[in-house]
C-alpha cells in the first residue's frame, strides 16, 4: 500500500505532539484537581480549628458568617443529636456512627442527599470551651456542583490550551510537511520527465539545502543523460552511414568511372575538344569523385597508415580552378588569397583537396543564398596563410548568413544539415579529415561574413618537403 510521504512526516509528527500535548493537558488537569481538594479540605480544618477555638458562642449568625467565608453550610448538634443552630434548618443530620475524627483528621469525602442537591459531608467532634459544657458535632455540607465549578475552572484552561496547541501543531506540520514533499513532487515530475526525453534543466530551489543539491545532481543527470543521447544518436547515425557507404559508393564509382571513360574517348576523337576549359574541369572533377569514391571502398574512412608532404598552395589552387566554373555560373565572386609563400603540410593529399572542396562549395551555396535572397553580389574568398611557426590557417569566407541556430551546436555531426537538399556529411567529413591530421576547425563570424578556419600543423623541416616536392 503507498504511504505518502507527506503523512510519514505529518501522522508521526503529529502523534508525537498529541501524545505530548494530551499527557500535559491531563497532568496539568489532575494536578488541578487534587490542588483544588487539598485546598478546600485545608480550608475546612482551618474553619473548623477555628470554630473549635472559639470563645464565642456558635450561634446562626456566627454560622451564617462563616458559611459566606466558606461556601458551606453548618449543621451544630449535641449529644443527643439536637439542632443546636444550624444554616441550613431543612438539614436533619443523620445519627452519628463511631467516633468523629478531630478538626485535624478532617475529611471532606462522602457525598449525601440534602435537601435538593449532592453535597460532601463531613463530622467533626469539638471540644468543650467551659467546664460541664457537651460534647458538640458539627457538621459540614460543602456543595458538589461548587466543587465541580471550581474543578472546572481549573481544569478548563488548560484544557482549552492543550486543544489549541493540538490545532496549531496539525497546522504547522501540515505545512513543514507541504514544504518538504512540495519539492520533491517536482523532483519527481522532473525524473518523469527525463524518462520521456527531456533532458532539460529544472529550476532550482532558493533554499540552499538537501533539496537543492538533489535538484543539482539531477539537472547534471539530465545532461549527462542528453550528451550521452547525443554520442548514442550520432554512433547509430555513423553506423547507418557505414551500411549505406559500401553499397552507394561501389554503385556511383561505377557510373562516374563510366562517365570519366566516356569523356576520356570523346575528347580523344575530338581534338579540337581537348583544350577545352570546361571539359578539362570535368575530366580533373570525375577523376577526384572516382578517388573519393575508391577511399571509401577501401575502407580508409578519413584515416591513412602514412602521410606524405603536401603542398597547400598547389591544393587550393587546383581546388579553386575546379570550383571557380561553379562560381562563376552562379555568379559567385571567388578570389584565390593564397600567397606566393610555400606551406607545406605532412598528410593526405586526397583527402585534403576534398577538404579544401567541401568547404569552397560549402561557402559558395551559402553566398548564393543571400544573393537570390537580398540581391547583394555574393563573394568566397580562400586565404593560406601561417600562423606562427609550427601551423598554417586555411580560411574559407563567404557572405552567407551562417548556419542556423538549430544545428550551431551540432553542425559537424553526421547527417545534420539545415539545407534542403543536404546530406549533412560535409562538415562532418572535413572534421574527420582535419582531426585525422592532427588539426582543428573552427568557425565564426566576422564583419558581416562566415569564417570557417582550418589549422594544421607545418612540418618539421618544411625546406626539405619543399625540395621533395619541386623534385616530383
Amino acid at each position: 500500500m503507498r504511504w505518502p510521504l507527506r503523512y510519514q512526516i505529518l501522522i508521526p509528527m503529529v502523534g508525537i505532539m498529541v501524545c505530548a500535548i494530551v499527557g500535559v493537558t491531563l497532568l496539568h488537569a489532575w494536578l488541578a484537581t487534587h490542588q483544588i481538594k487539598v485546598q478546600v479540605r485545608d480550608q475546612f480544618r482551618q474553619i473548623a480549628h477555628t470554630l473549635n477555638d472559639a470563645t464565642f458562642p456558635l450561634t446562626v449568625a456566627v454560622l451564617n458568617q462563616t458559611k459566606g467565608l466558606s461556601g458551606a453550610d453548618f449543621v451544630l448538634v449535641g449529644a443527643e443529636d439536637q439542632v443546636l443552630s444550624s444554616t441550613r434548618p431543612d438539614f436533619t443530620p443523620a445519627p452519628i456512627q463511631g467516633t468523629p475524627p478531630s478538626w485535624d483528621e478532617l475529611q471532606i469525602s462522602d457525598v449525601i442527599e440534602a435537601g435538593d442537591a449532592p453535597f460532601f459531608h463531613s463530622v467533626v467532634k469539638l471540644q468543650p470551651r467551659i467546664p460541664g459544657e457537651g460534647v458538640r458535632y458539627l457538621h459540614i455540607y460543602y456543595p458538589v456542583r461548587q466543587y465541580r465549578e471550581a474543578i472546572a475552572n481549573a481544569v478548563y484552561p488548560s484544557l482549552i490550551a492543550g486543544s489549541l496547541a493540538l490545532i496549531v501543531v496539525a497546522i504547522l506540520a501540515t505545512v513543514i510537511a507541504a514544504r518538504v514533499t512540495r519539492p520533491l513532487q517536482r523532483l519527481d515530475r522532473k525524473v518523469v520527465q527525463i524518462a520521456r526525453g527531456d533532458f532539460q534543466p529544472m529550476m532550482l530551489p532558493e533554499r540552499d539545502d538537501e533539496i537543492r543539491d538533489l535538484s543539482t545532481s539531477i539537472n547534471q543527470m539530465a545532461e549527462l543523460l542528453g550528451d550521452y543521447e547525443d554520442e548514442v544518436k550520432r554512433s547509430e547515425r555513423l553506423k547507418t552511414l557505414g551500411q549505406l557507404r559500401g553499397a552507394i559508393a561501389h554503385q556511383l564509382r561505377n557510373a562516374v568511372t563510366g562517365c570519366r571513360i566516356a569523356l576520356d574517348l570523346y575528347l580523344r576523337k575530338s581534338s579540337e575538344y581537348q583544350e577545352d576549359e570546361t571539359l578539362q574541369v570535368a575530366n580533373r572533377q570525375l577523376c577526384m569523385i572516382e578517388q573519393y569514391l575508391q577511399s571509401f571502398l577501401e575502407n580508409k574512412g578519413g584515416h591513412f597508415s602514412s602521410f606524405e608532404p603536401v603542398s597547400l598552395n598547389e591544393l587550393v589552387a587546383r581546388v579553386v580552378s575546379l570550383v571557380e566554373p561553379t562560381a562563376r555560373h552562379v555568379g559567385i565572386a571567388l578570389k584565390d588569397e593564397t600567397g606566393s609563400e610555400p606551406l607545406v603540410v605532412e598528410g593526405d593529399a586526397e583527402s585534403l583537396e576534398q577538404l579544401i572542396s567541401n568547404l569552397a562549395l560549402n561557402a559558395i551555396e551559402a553566398a548564393v543564398a543571400v544573393q537570390e535572397a537580398q540581391g547583394i553580389s555574393g563573394e568566397v574568398c580562400v586565404r593560406l596563410f601561417p600562423t606562427g611557426e609550427e601551423s598554417v590557417t586555411l580560411e574559407v569566407s563567404d557572405t552567407g548568413p551562417g548556419p542556423e541556430s538549430s544545428i550551431v551546436n551540432k553542425m559537424f555531426e553526421p547527417l545534420v544539415t539545415a539545407k534542403r537538399d543536404g546530406t549533412g556529411l560535409g562538415l562532418f567529413v572535413a572534421r574527420e579529415i582535419v582531426q585525422n591530421h592532427g588539426g582543428e576547425i573552427r568557425w565564426e563570424r566576422r564583419e558581416e561574413r562566415t569564417c570557417f578556419m582550418v589549422e594544421l600543423p607545418l612540418v618539421q623541416s618544411e625546406k626539405a618537403c619543399v625540395e621533395t616536392i619541386d623534385r616530383r
